[in-house]
């Protein structure tokens, strides 16, 4: 372990000018709108109780919303705890960071999110997303803004998701760096997209528009932005008027059928581990000179 963070942390030293480049971004893009503020300033992560049976997780990290280790334990936990609750039937997913969703993970801090480690000494990383499948609860992501890398595959990790049409934009970078995604991207985008998408998702590492997304079956439906948080408490209230045995198994049997198993995205993860030691990967200071366009 102790050298795959020497390895993680010689390799990705090379792209932190890519943060600052996100970071000029999204103060051009908040100059004229006002970015809500954290309740909670030592976490990422705020849970917020909208109802007795609707929850909201909000997620801020400014300036741009980098997923870091605490972000990944404070959801965990979040999620855990939320499981507990039997009243709770719909949980929601928002971002307070004008311009972003979820994120790529923070370079800085890429060797203490891969010695992170949780239950029976699985990867942290791992363990949320199996317990964010097997919660006893609906997952909503209610999308704006860029959602790539890591934070992508946390997002498709949730049950639903609704983006805005205008502001939503989705893409995995992992390829055009060296590496490979390991996040469980590839095992499920796969399953919603299929085989030839799936592949020209990672392998062009590009951009990837909301209604382009929504064709592909990367997200559940797209709205204009006017009208996202409208439609997305709507249904949620819609969801949490049902019976929670009614949703929550209904759910489970979905996932059995189609989301990918924990052994699966295991070994995604170690292939991801394995690839941060390809020549390649020392190619990874280019990583903002990967062609994009707004596909």
């Amino acid at each position: 372990m102790n050298q795959i963070k020497l390895i993680a942390a010689v390799i990705f030293s090379g792209v932190l000018s890519l943060n600052a480049v996100y970071a000029q971004e999204t103060k051009q893009a908040t100059t004229s709108t006002p970015t809500a503020t954290p309740t909670q300033a030592h976490s990422t992560i705020r849970v917020e109780r909208l109802s007795a049976s609707i929850a909201q997780v909000h997620f801020f990290n400014a300036p741009i919303n980098f997923i870091v280790p605490e972000t990944i334990a404070a959801l965990n936990d979040a999620v855990k705890a939320l499981s507990k609750d039997e009243q709770i039937k719909v949980v929601i997913f928002v971002s307070d960071m004008n311009g972003y969703f979820f994120n790529h993970f923070d370079t800085n801090q890429f060797p203490a999110f891969l010695g992170q480690s949780g239950t029976d000494n699985r990867p942290l990383w791992v363990e949320l997303i199996t317990n964010l499948s097997n919660a006893s609860f609906v997952t909503i992501a209610s999308i704006r803004g860029r959602t790539q890398g890591g934070g992508n595959e946390l997002t498709l990790a949730f049950d639903l998701r609704y983006a805005s049409k205008e502001n939503a934009i989705f893409d995995q970078p992992e390829v055009g760096i060296g590496l490979f995604p390991g996040g469980g991207g590839t095992d499920m985008l796969t399953r919603l997209t299929g085989r030839d998408r799936a592949l020209e998702a990672f392998l062009s590492s590009d951009d990837y528009s909301a209604e382009l997304a929504e064709k592909y079956g990367w997200v559940t439906r797209v709205l204009p932005d006017a009208q996202l948080d409208g439609f997305v408490e709507r249904m949620a209230r819609r969801l949490s008027s049902f019976d929670k045995a009614a949703l929550v198994t209904t759910k489970q049997r979905i996932n059995e059928t189609v989301f990918p198993k924990e052994a699966e995205r295991m070994v995604s993860y170690s292939a991801f581990t394995k690839s941060l030691s390809w020549p390649a990967a020392a190619l990874a200071c280019l990583w903002q000179d990967v062609p994009k366009r707004r596909t």
